[in-house]
């Protein structure tokens, strides 16, 4: 654990209150990256607020690169302290989902509540005027009453949905997971408030809903993103190193030319079904920009002779790449997605028509908000068993595929108003962050808010 001298206090005047709020992001990418711009929002929205993030050791390097870069020289960097990662067996540093295994990833999913010891020193030790924690973290929400703090929980909020999509935590034969999901949504009406990274623009009646019936007070501050774009360092660093080579290979492409095709840092493939989308991205003539997972993935899927006939068409980037930078690059035109929130709402703020591939979690009830709701996205297969478990999941047949994407990067084809849609609710989603926008609105409440409970030292 880092020393309380690992805290920078402005000492410009000393009179002047600096409140420490601590964040502690899950050890998912996809949990870590958002908290981490979110942490540079309140830095840079008000001088007394000195945010600070709290991680294991390995999950470090995937905060750093965009921490404070946003920052001006008279504010308050962001901080970090760490505390020791769950002892489960698992190799130094592999402490991710997604980044390593998959059996690595279960094993860390399986023991995330082993880090309530540590999360609980750190609070114990340095005493925060308020945390702010993921909701997969539902204790924080104890140990911070006990201390009488403030405690808001970081989340995105949730239309008929068949049962082979519905994530495993509601079903009946996962009782341990449903237990622990009740016990967070009962944990949500009695902490201080809850900080979403959505915008009001893209969900009011749930935005609505949530403030009415679930919580005592509701910030919806994003997309967090739209942050992290203004900084040409922390957009292509963000979330650690990835492959900017790809940024170059767009620059030779014509204006909303080129398809993104992204499942995220956790979705798996079988090799079959990255055989089927290899071949479907081939006959569909278009350009594309295929970012893949490099762990638990030979190169069995590709199809013989396959990147010689795709030429330069097509691009392959193996593990991590810049993704908020690639949506806004001018070539790209369309983004095939799982309808991970995060994508959902980098795709969203970049203005750009999605086409949803939704493969686990409650990335399917996600696709029903973005085709059936809002009517940004359109499902790349109507037909066919879908579910949140692979192994259920029919395979996606490349005719089904070349036909989707090379339909929908028609601007002036049958998904001509999918594609309005979403420029029209890029424009919403910006301006959402801007000032006076609903969510730097949302933002400025939410300190003042924090300000007025820290200084009366209530968590109520």
């Amino acid at each position: 654990m880092a020393s309380s001298n690992d805290f920078q206090i402005n000492s410009n005047n000393v009179n002047t209150k600096k409140w420490r709020v601590f964040l502690f992001p899950f050890f998912a990418r996809g949990h870590l990256i958002p908290m981490t711009d979110f942490a540079n929002l309140l830095s840079t929205s008000h001088p007394d607020i000195e945010p600070t993030m709290v991680v294991t050791p390995g999950n470090t390097k995937f905060i750093t690169s965009s921490l404070g870069k946003s920052n001006s020289s008279t504010q308050q960097p962001v901080q970090i302290i760490t505390y020791p990662f769950p002892s489960i067996g698992l190799k130094p540093d592999v402490e991710t989902i997604g980044i390593g295994k998959s059996a690595e990833s279960s094993a860390i999913d399986g023991a995330f509540h082993m880090a309530r010891p540590g999360q609980e020193e750190v609070i114990q030790h340095y005493k925060p005027d308020a945390v702010i924690a993921d909701m997969k973290f539902p204790w924080i929400a104890a140990i911070a009453a006990e201390l009488r703090i403030p405690c808001l929980f970081f989340t995105c909020p949730k239309i008929r949905i068949p049962v082979l999509e519905l994530p495993p935590f509601v079903l009946a034969e996962e009782d341990n997971c449903a237990q622990y999901v009740e016990c967070m949504m009962k944990t949500l009406a009695d902490v201080f408030g809850v900080v979403v990274n959505t915008f009001r623009g893209l969900e009011l009646k749930f935005c609505e809903e949530l403030e009415k019936t679930l919580a005592r007070r509701a910030y919806f501050v994003g997309p967090v993103s739209v942050s992290c774009a203004m900084d040409e360092h922390s957009v292509l660093d963000r979330g650690g190193e990835g492959a900017t080579d790809c940024l170059r290979w767009l620059d030779n492409k014509e204006e909303r030319s080129v398809v993104l095709v992204s499942f995220g840092s956790q979705s798996y493939f079988r090799s079959m079904q990255l055989h089927e989308l290899a071949m479907g991205l081939e006959e569909s003539g278009q350009n594309f920009l295929w970012v893949v997972r490099g762990v638990d993935q030979s190169e069995e899927w590709m199809p013989e002779g396959w990147e010689e006939r795709i030429g330069n068409r097509g691009l392959v980037v193996k593990g991590w790449a810049p993704q908020v930078a690639i949506l806004a690059h001018a070539a790209i035109g369309a983004f095939v997605t799982h309808c991970g929130w995060n994508s959902i709402l980098e795709g969203t703020a970049a203005g750009l028509p999605m086409l949803t591939w939704p493969l686990a979690h409650d990335q399917f009830i996600n696709e029903k908000l973005l085709v059936d709701v809002v009517g940004c996205a359109a499902r790349l297969w109507e037909g066919g068993k879908r579910s949140t478990t692979d192994m259920k999941s029919e395979l996606v047949p490349r005719t089904v595929i070349a036909q989707a994407v090379s339909q929908f990067m028609e601007p002036k084809g049958e998904y001509s108003s999918v594609h309005c849609k979403a420029r029209e609710l890029g424009a919403v989603a910006r301006s959402a962050m801007a000032k006076g926008g609903s969510s730097a609105s949302d933002l400025s409440r939410l300190i003042s808010d924090l300000i007025n409970a820290m200084q009366s030292k209530t968590c109520q």
